[in-house]
Parts: C-alpha cells; structure tokens; sequence
C-alpha cells in the first residue's frame, strides 16, 4: 500500500501542476471582479486538495488548502475589497504551489531508491498530530532524520482511529487538538486500553504538566524532544522485557509477537517447518460491555485467554492485539492442524456459560476465527497478518462463530462496496485498496451517476461524497433512501466540511456513519470493516 501511495502522490503532484496555470487564471478574475464562475472553480480545486492532500499524507499542502478554503468560505464578500485579505490568498496559493513543486521534486529524487525491507526497518513508528503546519513539518524533519518512520495528521478525529489498531510505538499529540474536538479523547483512549505511550505537547505557560516526561513543550527543542521520546520509548521496552505478558488479562502483549514470530521463520528457513496463526475475535462483545461494564467484560477476557490456554501445546502462545481481539501462534502447525485446536477452543467456550455481572443472565460467548499459514519464506509479518485478517472478516461475514483458513477466504461471497467522489485519482486509490482487501468495489463520478448505479445493482455499502457536481451526496441519499425502503445497504457519508447540521442532516435521512475528510486509509478501511461486520 505504501508504494501505491507513493505513485499516487507523483501523480497528484503532477496533475497539480499542469493545473496551476488554470488556478492563476481563476484566482485573478474572481479577486479583481469578483466573478461566480471563478469562485466556484477556486472552490472546488481547494477543497479537493484538503481532501486528496490529508489522504495521500501530504499533511502540510492539506492544511494550506484548508486555510484558503476557509477564508473563501468566511471572506467571500470581502475578499475582492480588502488588500490584507487579498494579499493573504495570494501569498497562501503561493506557498501551495511552491510546496507542490518541492513534494514532486522529492517524489521524482525517490523514485527509484528501493522500498527498506522489513528486517531493516527503522526506529520505530511515531504518529505526530498537530493543527500547526510548521511544527508538523519541522517535528517529522527532526524524528525521520533520527530514523524515525513519522505519520502526520492535523484530524483529531484520527486519535482514536490509529490507537485502535495500535500501529504506532509513540504517539505525540497536541494538546489544544484534545480540547478542539469537542471529545474527551484523553477517557477515549484510556477506554481502548491501548500500550501505546502517548506524550502531549503544549505552549510554554500551559499548566498541569507535572512530569516532564509526559509532555514536550513548544517551540519544540531538538535535545528535549529526544530526551522525552528515547525515554518514552525505552520505559515501553523495559516493560516489555520484566512483562512480557498484558497482566490484565495474561496474554502477550502485541509487540512481543515479533520475537517469537521471527524464531519461527528462522525455524522454516532452517528446517521447513510452517506454522500458522490465527486471529480470534469475540463475536459482539461490544454490547457485553456496554450492557455490563467493562469491568465484567475484562473478568470475560480473562477467562477466555485461560480458556485458549487449556487447548494450545506448550509451544503456542497468545496474544492480545485489541480491545477484545487476540492472535494464536501455532509452531510447526499447518493450517488445518491450526483450524482443529481453533475450533476445540470454540467447543470449549460454547460449555461454558457466564453469569452476568448482575447474576440475571447466563451468558454464551462465541468468536470468530481467521487463520494464515507460513509456507513460503518470501512472506513477511505483515502480508502474513494481513492474510489471516481477511480470512477472519470473511468469517464475521459470513454469519460470525466460525473459522475460515486463508486460501478459503475467497470462497465465500464478497461484500460489494460503491464509492461516490468526483476526485478521480482519490476514488481511484480507494478502489485499489478495497480491492486488495477482497472488496468488489464500484464507481460514480457524480451523484446522477450514482443514482442510475444504485437503481441497478445492490450494494452492502456505499461510500458517498457530500460535495459532488449535478446532484448531492445528501440529495442522493434522500432519494435512494425513498425510493428504495427495502434496499439497506451501509452508508457512510465522507466531507471536508463536518458542520453539525450536516452530520445531524445525513445521520437523519439514514446515513450509518460519517467521515471527515482528510482521512487515513487504514482508519477508513478500520471502520469498513467494523460497520459491515456489525
């Protein structure tokens, strides 16, 4: 995906560019006499660029085009009068431009270096979210100078959803970013249980930062910023060393997967022996907590971990990768050798009944299995999980409490998604990561064409645009929705404007979900896979 990523930023850039002339062109006919048309087009190039920009993590052009998106916005009838205002977006699509220009030159300069293989990677993964565009760039200049792998966002809406999937070795956070989003973020994360360390930058008289070794403060200082971050991520290896089990509920944690992952590749190269794993998810187990408290749910955890336990050799281990989410390693175990023990710890889970927690209800808990094997030595970790998470969604998708080995995981039917954006290259990229992940994906340019698809074909879910030409995402949800009452697939509205009005409109007309735009892809493809299996 990173390579997709990487040729589809080249051909942004280069779209960009060859457009340059025609933004100029707009730009001085609407600020010299205030022409429609001109706005419209101005409008509509620079809120495509927030979007495309943030999802291809080109952070600091998205945030260029956000601030001059806004100001059209906000300004408009002032705009054409007012030589500060006038002066300020000149100088903004400037700096846009001169920056797209500097992105496609480090983009050409890159091209052909090789992709580092995953035995010579970096550091370790630092997620860096901050609203102001110098500190993002001059934070992720310092950290991947340092060998550092940095990922960028300005969304704190994007918090929750990286943390989730617990992608990241540290996170640096801007702390007015928790107060903007209107959410108590700090509750959140606490809520998702998550290993990763977080550290909070704030302004210099900010108060209520005791501990040094929590917070980095602004302007950031080189020597600071690594005293706080090596510390950081040193106490996280520590700890994973004196504890290599997650205590609460006596599992391994997740990055203590990858030593014993390596002894069992090393283990294949030498002597030819596979092995498999397998990703077991609690079916719904959401609502236990919610319905009992997470306390009761964390007591469930614990005596399902002891129930996996009983039925693994000694040589197999468990290991917990989410909130309810845990990951077998099966040494010297095949596939369908793997599938067996899964599915006696399915048995095993099916006898054994819980009380709740308020002794009212006997509770059945089942999960949900996907399983990969390592037969080839060209595999790597991470095309071998991701292997085993298709397989367990197609398992979830397929009617929950099963288990479904890799090379099955075609068989069985596929979910067929819609995607509706008038931003060709970003469609584009969706698509191909949709695909991959075994989607049958379809495509509408605008909303008529959407409309026509929709009368047509049936869909599970639908990706749909806010702002798209000839009819709106909004309009096209009214009318699908009334023309067609018992056709209800999935729908998850995507904006880069996310007015409460319009959430409240689109959640009202019977929108599943929204999504702001600029958006991680792997945070998008979190929450697909959380809503079609829900």
């Amino acid at each position: 995906m990173e390579q997709i990523i990487k040729v589809s930023q080249r051909q942004y850039l280069i779209d960009i560019k060859e457009n340059i002339g025609h933004v100029s062109r707009h730009l001085i006919a609407f600020l010299t006499n205030g022409n429609e048309e001109a706005y419209s087009f101005l409008r509509e190039f620079f809120h495509q660029v927030k979007g495309t920009s943030g999802t291809l993590e080109l952070i600091s052009m998205s945030l260029i085009a956000q601030e001059i998106d806004n100001l059209l916005i906000e300004q408009k009838e002032n705009l054409t009068e007012n030589p500060d205002l006038i002066s300020n977006v000149v100088k903004l699509t400037g700096k846009l431009i001169a920056l797209s220009e500097e992105k496609l030159s480090e983009a050409d300069s890159d091209k052909s270096e090789k992709r580092k293989s995953e035995n010579q990677s970096d550091k370790g993964e630092i997620l860096v979210m901050d609203n102001d565009l110098d500190s993002l760039i001059h934070l992720k200049k310092l950290l991947a100078a340092d060998g550092f792998d940095v990922h960028l966002s300005s969304n704190p809406e994007d918090i929750l959803g990286y943390l989730e999937m617990e992608t990241m070795d540290l996170a640096i956070i801007d702390n007015t970013l928790l107060t903007q989003s209107g959410l108590d973020i700090t509750k959140e994360i606490t809520a998702i249980n998550n290993s990763t360390p977080i550290l909070f930058m704030t302004e210099p008289d900010d108060a209520g930062y005791e501990n040094e070794q929590l917070y980095i403060k602004k302007p950031v200082d080189r020597d600071q910023l690594f005293s706080v971050v090596n510390a950081s991520l040193n106490d996280t290896n520590t700890s994973l060393k004196t504890s290599s089990k997650d205590e609460s509920i006596k599992a391994y944690s997740r990055k203590e997967f990858i030593e014993f992952y390596e002894k069992e590749k090393q283990n294949f190269q030498e002597n030819g022996k596979a092995f498999s794993v397998a990703f077991i998810d609690l079916d719904d187990f959401k609502s236990i907590n919610e319905s009992y408290g997470k306390r009761f749910g964390d007591y469930l955890l614990l005596c399902f971990v002891e129930i996996i336990g009983e039925h693994l050799e000694p040589e197999s281990k468990v290991f917990r990768f989410g909130a309810d989410e845990f990951l077998v390693l099966f040494p010297e175990m095949n596939g369908e050798e793997a599938k067996i023990t899964t599915d006696k710890i399915r048995e095993g889970l099916f006898s054994y009944p819980f009380k709740s927690s308020d002794n009212q209800t006997e509770l059945i808990l089942s999960f949900s299995s996907g399983i990969a094997e390592y037969t080839n030595g060209a595999l790597n970790k991470t095309k071998l999980l991701e292997e085993a998470d298709k397989a367990l969604y197609v398992a979830k998708e397929n009617g929950k409490n099963q288990t479904v080995i890799q090379n099955q995981s075609t068989a069985g039917s596929k979910n067929k998604i819609l995607v509706v954006d008038d931003e060709l290259l970003l469609a584009n990229i969706i698509k191909t990561r949709l695909s991959y992940l075994g989607y049958e994906v379809d495509y509408a340019k605008d909303g008529q064409e959407a409309l026509s698809k929709l009368s047509s074909n049936e869909y599970d879910l639908i990706l749909l645009d806010i702002m798209l030409p000839k009819v709106t995402g909004i309009e096209v949800l009214k009318t699908f929705k009334d023309s067609h009452p018992r056709n209800d697939p999935k729908i998850i509205m995507i904006s880069g404007k996310q007015s409460e009005a319009t959430v409240m409109e689109s959640l009202r007309l019977g929108a599943d979900d929204f999504f702001k735009k600029p958006f991680s892809l792997d945070v998008l493809e979190h929450k697909i896979k959380k809503i079609l299996t829900s």
